[in-house]
């Protein structure tokens, strides 16, 4: 027996959006923007043309500026935390202080290899008061996630006899957060004749000396 004819066609569900590789393209383009002219000064038809895009086909893959600049967020702490991975797996104090040591050149390398995070970090503090509340509050997320960071190494250097146990570790992590983006500021306005590395890494060892139990 034959089904009779629909009068009315079935719906078909719309296709899923798929990201592919333009998310990356319109991605590195507002990057570069958004470092250049900072939150304000960029625009969606900035970034569209920039990336060579037309702005249909980059509201295709973000609603709006602020899903830009999360997205461009995401992928620079993506990479610094893949880059510092596991931040206690030190089991002797002789291989924290090598791994401590070596979390100031991660944070030199990284940024030699991209110095929009300096940049970055100085947008969020100047134009924060222009800057959506939904954008603030994943920055702030994402800064005090790197401050839990730098306390696990403390702590770390604690359970391990190198550190002082009555250091406060939220100071501990103030401070090298601050020596950092002093010396990235500082870098990334003098350029070569400022040598990040080198910096970072004395004040990495000057920590060491100020914090051990063994001073």
């Amino acid at each position: 027996m034959l089904s009779p004819v629909r009068k009315t066609p079935a719906r078909v569900a719309p296709p899923s959006r798929r990201r592919g590789t333009l998310d990356q393209v319109l991605i590195d383009a507002a990057m570069d923007l958004f470092a250049s002219y900072g939150y304000r000064g960029t625009s969606l038809a900035r970034i569209a043309r920039a990336a060579g895009v037309t702005k249909g086909a980059l509201y295709w893959h973000f609603a709006d500026k602020e899903a830009f600049f999360l997205a461009v967020v995401a992928k620079v702490l993506g990479e610094w935390n893949l880059a510092f991975g596991d931040a206690a797996s030190a089991r002797t104090a002789h291989e924290f202080r090598a791994e401590f040591l070596r979390m100031f050149d991660t944070m030199a390398a990284l940024n030699e290899k991209n110095p929009w995070v300096s940049r970055l970090l100085l947008i969020i503090a100047l134009e924060s008061h222009k800057i959506g509340p939904r954008v603030l509050r994943a920055m702030r997320k994402a800064n005090l996630d790197g401050f839990a960071t730098f306390r696990k190494f403390v702590a770390h250097g604690q359970a391990l006899g190198e550190f002082d146990a009555g250091l406060d570790t939220q100071w501990a992590a103030t401070q090298i957060f601050s020596s950092y983006l002093g010396s990235a500021m500082l870098w990334y306005l003098h350029g070569p004749r400022f040598d990040l590395r080198k910096s970072l890494r004395r004040q990495g060892r000057e920590f060491l000396r100020q914090w051990s139990v063994a001073k």
